[in-house]
């Protein structure tokens, strides 16, 4: 895992804590280290080997910290999907004499749970409302790119690599994200990978990832001093910084929606 003791965020479930005072906004972040001596179990306590909750996070498996203010903490493996909270929503009768309460399914509750979170924790490297410097590079199968010559359509970014468990995390709902625009040409989905060529052509072959890959983009990353990862960022038509965030948080999509909607206006 070549780039495993990087700093991962790790917002998953909707972890995004804010503190804010008069003066300005602060926002709180809480980084955490992976490697081979994390602790990481399920709710009955059973311990996982490194290579074990590696694999399970790749499947859809989510890690939450057990104490979000200790840095070395132990993180709860936990089945996606599953449920902690239902909530349930007022109907009135058809005379209006009293109010009802009705209980959500749980797709329902899910989706009223990912509504009521705080806006996703944004990236110290781009700012919104300005133009990111525009790279030229190739994508994984030779096609040139040049960010510049995108102008007039919506860009999304993605910075990542294979051993990042927070990025294999987001990868399926990334990909419901381009599904969502696969007939709409003014959208353009690129993922800027760390890793070499030969490293994501075999990772790909077990894990579909719909973005147009762009390989050995440490350079890039670096140009705009990324440090954590993932990392996504939306560009509007001009070329400025629509959104941006880092790590993944559960109501990541639904601001990335948002804002992709908002741009192609």
């Amino acid at each position: 895992m070549k780039y495993i003791f990087l700093l991962i965020i790790f917002t998953i479930w909707g972890f995004s804590i804010r503190a804010q005072d008069t003066t300005k906004r602060i926002v709180k972040r809480y980084n955490f280290n992976f490697d081979e001596r994390t602790v990481v179990k399920d709710s009955t306590g059973k311990r996982y080997a490194y290579n074990e909750w590696q694999a399970m996070a790749r499947k859809g498996y989510s890690l939450l910290p057990e104490d979000i203010e200790n840095p070395n903490t132990a993180f709860i493996l936990e089945k996606k999907g599953t449920k902690h909270i239902r909530y349930i929503k007022s109907e009135s009768n058809p005379n209006n004499t009293r109010s009802v309460q009705k209980a959500l399914s749980p797709e329902e509750a899910r989706e009223q749970y990912i509504a009521s979170l705080p806006k996703p924790v944004e990236s110290a490297y781009f700012t919104t409302g300005e133009a990111i410097e525009p790279f030229s590079t190739h994508d994984i199968n030779g096609n040139k790119i040049k960010l510049k010559d995108l102008r007039g359509k919506v860009v999304v970014l993605n910075f990542w690599f294979i051993g990042c468990p927070a990025c294999m995390q987001e990868i399926p709902e990334l990909n419901k994200l381009v599904d969502d625009y696969k007939d709409n040409t003014n959208v353009v989905f690129l993922a800027v990978a760390l890793d070499g060529r030969y490293d994501l052509k075999k990772f790909l072959k077990q894990t579909e990832f719909k973005y147009d890959i762009i390989d050995d983009g440490g350079y890039i990353a670096g140009g705009y001093k990324i440090g954590l990862y993932p990392t996504s960022v939306i560009l509007d038509k001009e070329g400025t910084v629509a959104f941006h965030t880092v790590g993944f948080a559960l109501n990541s999509p639904l601001w990335m929606r948002k804002t992709i909607n908002e741009s192609l206006k």
